[in-house]
């Protein structure tokens, strides 16, 4: 079978956890990634429920790329 490579940064740690973690379950970082990679095909998008940010959540994001401060409280959500 022809494959090609696919590189993705991420943190150091991110890394050396999520490895320790597939290796507990007896995966290797190039299986996992094709596992996932065939579950985005087979289901046409993502393998996993993504939530959808609410107003509150937007609001606080559109102010950090701004450079604003956006206080919220827990009452608001």
């Amino acid at each position: 079978m022809l494959t090609v490579d696919v590189r993705a940064r991420v943190e150091p740690e991110l890394k050396r956890e999520s490895a320790a973690v597939l290796e507990a379950v007896g995966l290797d970082m190039s299986t996992a990634i094709r596992l996932f990679l065939r579950s985005v095909v087979e289901k046409g998008g993502m393998p996993i429920e993504l939530p959808r940010p609410n107003a509150t959540t937007l609001a606080a994001i559109k102010a950090a790329k701004e450079g604003k401060v956006h206080k919220v409280s827990l009452d608001d959500v």
